[in-house]
């Protein structure tokens, strides 16, 4: 009788431990693959810089330096950055979508500076704030400064392109 309730006993514990077992491999599998939410690409009410295109175009120019290296090697270009404009309205995700051929430090620029942006308006569907993909072209141009007889002198401009 002692033998079999040892059994008993026994097989009661493994069942517990087992059942524990499951238990806490599922909630780790859980938090393995817990997914963020998809990213809208179009919303109701799309994430807004605050401030305006005005205000980010500015805070781009005060922030953006220009490589010395592609300023020596005469480099402009377009470098579209895409990031994600998350529920509370900072920026996740941030790559280079498509570059400058031979400038990697323009698309290495841009995405310095996207990532230093401050919290945007997040976006919204159905009166509810999503996530949000947003694509942003961030133009870099050398120009010829000839003011003062000064020759062999470049100034910077930096843009957002926004048509």
């Amino acid at each position: 009788m002692a033998s079999e309730i040892n059994k008993i006993k026994i097989i009661f514990i493994s069942s517990l431990l087992i059942a524990l077992a499951q238990k806490c491999y599922s909630q780790s599998n859980d938090s393995i693959n817990t997914k963020k939410e998809d990213a809208y690409t179009i919303t109701e009410v799309m994430p807004e810089y605050i401030g305006g295109f005005d205000a980010m175009g500015k805070f781009l120019r005060e922030n953006i330096k220009y490589p010395k290296k592609a300023r020596k090697k005469d480099k402009q270009g377009i470098v579209y950055i895409t990031f994600v404009v998350e529920k509370d309205g900072h920026i996740s995700e941030a790559r280079v979508l498509k570059g400058v051929a031979d400038a990697p430090e323009l698309d290495k620029e841009a995405l310095r500076v996207v990532n230093l942006m401050p919290k945007w308006k997040p976006g919204t569907q159905s009166g509810k704030k999503v996530r949000v993909q947003y694509n942003l072209p961030i133009k870099f141009t050398l120009k010829d400064k000839k003011e003062n007889n000064k020759s062999n002198t470049k100034t910077t401009e930096v843009r957002t392109k926004l048509s």
